[in-house]
């Protein structure tokens, strides 16, 4: 081993420097510890495999030190007392997590901070979506980081969100599912003791998702006490009725077996106004509303995404919509979706080809002209140039005239537009300012003025400003 090899190395330099010198040694002790990612000091003796990038840090440092006082022993028998894990036991202490983070700071579809911090260490991976369990170069940082968080467990057993993590994906999910049980189910014990209702809904509801392949109804049970403990986990209950939970009847697992309750209902006019979006904020996809300034987020159910959703398409007085339909896969066009115009009997007509048009939302008033115009997804600025692949955003008259390109963000991608209901405002998500989706703003007063593509979407407003995943807004109108 290279670690061995250096240490061995090291205290021969040092020996014949202190011999050299007609010295006597002070005791020393070799300490190895956790390398900051910005700071590698060790370099392996044989490369990594070509599958890890060559910026991979090592893992160790061996530093020579005099003996410094015990430190007292780490909790072995209780939950670490202030949720705050010790900056002198904990492994991996001076780069590892120094808090267990809230929900509102799961912010990765993988997972959570805790993950994040330690495949830092164990690899230089701050985005666990690049990993794969099936790659044998992956699967080291996955081995180093489950042993970390298994250290970690086992010196704060209260540590709930990290039995969480361990249960997810390749840790054990995809190899173990017994195991990943027993982490979910530790988790929903922690939580229950805690008095956290939101996080042992959540714990349940995954839980349940691994019960039902095997047994349909303790799955149920799980997800109908995870829809009690929280009636805002809409997706428990979502879960509920997609796997038919009602007739296939209920075992219990210790939580409430009782159908779950009905959401409750929103009132739309209450959110008149608002956006409505979609977001991963709390380490797992939901729905919520926002004021206009991006401000006052709050979650709402998926049933009252879809109640503002299903009218964007609709012409202002909802006697048509701009509809896509899928005309297949082109060599040309790669995915070729068509807009086409349909009427309440079916009837329709195609207003958009070649390439590929989606996304539809009609304005919902006449703009600059006396005519309504719908914005809508399209890659056709990039047919001749595939190198610029990408999709923008364009508007055109509601019978597919005067089709004017809007945006110019390629190769980023660019989805979702949505009117204000004055319609002097769009919003749309896009990955403009990073690799994954946000909600932007742009002013559309000055359309009808302007000759040139591309100026109306010069200066977008980023309405989310954060590291989450956001997309398909809604003007709520």
């Amino acid at each position: 081993m290279y670690v061995t090899h250096t240490i061995r190395s090291s205290w021969l330099i040092l020996l014949g420097l202190l011999f050299a010198c007609n010295t006597t040694p002070a005791p020393v002790t070799v300490v190895a510890t956790l390398v900051p990612t910005t700071q590698p000091t060790i370099t392996p003796t044989k490369p990594p495999p070509s599958a890890v990038p060559a910026t991979a840090t090592p893992l160790l440092q061996i530093t020579l030190i005099t003996p410094p006082p015990p430190p007292p022993p780490p909790p072995t028998t209780a939950p670490f007392p202030t949720g705050v894990i010790s900056t002198t036991n904990a492994p991996g202490a001076n780069t590892g997590p120094t808090s267990v983070p809230r929900p509102s700071e799961l912010g990765n579809s993988a997972g959570d901070g805790a993950l994040i911090a330690v495949l830092r260490r164990c690899w230089n991976v701050s985005d666990t979506r690049q990993l794969n369990g099936n790659n044998p170069a992956h699967r080291d940082a996955f081995d180093c980081a489950r042993q970390a968080l298994l250290d970690i467990v086992r010196n704060y057993p209260g540590y709930a969100l990290v039995h969480r993590v361990l249960a997810w994906g390749y840790f054990y999910k995809d190899n173990d599912p017994a195991k990943a049980i027993n982490e979910y189910r530790a988790a929903a014990n922690i939580y229950k003791a805690q008095g956290n209702a939101a996080g042992e809904s959540e714990a349940r509801m995954r839980l349940a998702l691994l019960l039902v392949s095997n047994n349909l109804a303790q799955g149920c049970a799980e997800l109908a006490a995870a829809a009690n403990l929280d009636p805002t986990n809409d997706r428990a209950l979502d879960y509920y009725s997609a796997f038919n939970c009602k007739n296939a009847g209920q075992a219990s697992t210790g939580g409430a077996s009782a159908p779950p309750p009905a959401l409750p209902q929103v009132d739309l006019a209450t959110i008149k106004g608002k956006i409505a979006f979609k977001s991963n904020r709390e380490g797992f996809p939901a729905y919520y509303v926002m004021d206009p300034d991006g401000k006052n987020v709050k979650r709402i159910a998926a049933t009252t995404y879809d109640a503002v959703k299903q009218w964007e398409s609709w012409s202002p007085d909802r006697t048509q919509a701009a509809t896509v339909r899928n005309a297949g896969f082109t060599r040309k066009f790669g995915y070729d979706n068509d807009i086409w115009i349909t009427d309440p009997q079916g009837s329709g007509r195609p207003l958009t080809n070649p390439a590929n048009d989606y996304d539809p939302a009609w304005s919902p008033r006449p703009l600059f002209d006396g005519r309504t115009w719908i914005v809508f997804v399209s890659n056709r600025g990039d047919l001749e140039h595939p190198e610029n692949f990408g999709e923008d955003l364009w508007v055109m008259h509601d019978d597919g005239t005067s089709p004017f390109r809007i945006t110019c963000y390629a190769p980023f991608f660019t989805k979702h537009p949505s009117w204000s209901p004055d319609a002097n405002q769009l919003i749309f998500s896009s990955s403009q300012q990073g690799n994954h989706g946000q909600i932007f703003v742009i002013d559309m007063g000055a359309f009808g003025t302007l000759q040139d593509n591309c100026q109306l979407g010069a200066n977008p407003v980023n309405l989310s400003q954060n590291e989450f995943e956001e997309t398909e807004p809604v003007w709520i109108k």
